[in-house]
């Protein structure tokens, strides 16, 4: 797997980034249950710029209609993804778009749902990246762009 930080891609020192990660909230403990989408406030907005349809993928029940759904396990539990049956079609190129990265596994179930439907998975994309990804493996070799590392959790 391809791991492009933006700090090492031409990016360093750039006050943007700083400013990017300065305005993210850390959260401790977080995910919590019931605390969700918060990759709908990039995805929409990438597709927009780069003339793309915007597709969600959502947890179980989330979604009206007919849908396929993906399993997968994460550190601290399991979980699904669901996306409406023919949002997206064989042949099409996809980017997974998410807020953060941390052991690959909503990235690798995304990856799935997509190729299941024979689209082909360009690369992923997340705001927020650990720089070792628990999970590389599970992105069969996709690329993968952090914009930010996390930072430390402030003191309260």
């Amino acid at each position: 797997m391809v791991e492009m930080f933006a700090a090492e891609n031409g990016l360093k020192g750039d006050p943007r980034l700083q400013a990017i990660s300065n305005a993210i909230r850390v959260v401790p403990h977080f995910p919590k249950q019931g605390v969700e989408a918060r990759g709908f406030m990039f995805g929409p907005t990438i597709a927009l710029a780069i003339g793309a349809k915007f597709v969600p993928l959502r947890k179980p029940k989330k979604l009206p209609g007919e849908v396929i759904a993906e399993a997968y396990e994460l550190e601290y539990g399991s979980d699904c993804l669901e996306m409406h049956v023919g949002a997206v079609e064989a042949g099409e190129r996809a980017i997974v778009i998410d807020d953060l990265v941390a052991t690959g596994g909503t990235l690798s179930a995304a990856i799935s749902l997509l190729e299941r439907v024979g689209a082909e998975v360009v690369e992923c994309a997340c705001v927020i990246g650990l720089r070792e990804v628990k999970g590389q493996r599970r992105l069969n070799g996709k690329p993968l762009y952090i914009l930010v590392e996390p930072r430390e959790i402030d003191s309260c």
